[in-house]
């Protein structure tokens, strides 16, 4: 993978990449495992808070 194709900042916290590390997973850059977890734990609150706000106008 060529230097061009890939982002020049992690997703999740913002910080640049080094050319020799950097962390992919999901279609997604990361400076390291620490920021693909918390990123992973970020969207699955999210959507387990969208899908809580969907159920709740159909409960009442």
């Amino acid at each position: 993978m060529s230097i061009g194709t890939r982002a020049a900042a992690c997703t999740s916290c913002g910080k640049r990449l080094n050319r020799k590390q950097w962390y992919y997973r999901n279609g997604k850059y990361f400076c390291k495992k620490r920021c693909w977890v918390t990123e992973s734990e970020k969207t699955a609150s999210e959507a387990k808070k969208a899908e809580a706000a969907k159920e709740a106008p159909a409960a009442s």
